[in-house]
């Protein structure tokens, strides 16, 4: 294992909407979440449930509790992110011209 996988934990968080029997019933939301590294998941309703999964994973990297995890991130890198140049949009593609079906010989 390199030295960036003993210091790093890896989270899959999958995000849907489940559907009710008929229209009297109100869809919920639901997820799930999987530590990549120990392939252990669990599947909630309520967001919190995220970092109740994460704390003891991020705990072993020496990380006190997922909401110290943002405090500890440093404000230059989401000051980087804010200044970072708006994505430019794409130029038009000119169609290709007209071709009249005959082949040159």
């Amino acid at each position: 294992m390199s030295l960036l996988e003993d210091h790093s934990a890896s989270f899959i968080v999958r995000i849907w909407r489940e559907r009710g029997e008929g229209q009297a019933v109100s869809q919920e939301w639901r997820g799930s979440i999987e530590h990549v590294q120990s392939g252990r998941r669990s599947f909630f309703r309520d967001l919190s449930a995220i970092a109740s999964f994460m704390k003891p994973h991020l705990e072993q990297l020496g990380i006190e509790a997922p909401l110290r995890f943002w405090d500890l991130m440093t404000p230059e890198l989401f000051d980087a992110a804010d200044d970072a140049a708006p994505p430019r949009a794409a130029e038009p593609v000119p169609a290709p011209a007209a071709r009249n079906g005959r082949r040159k010989r």
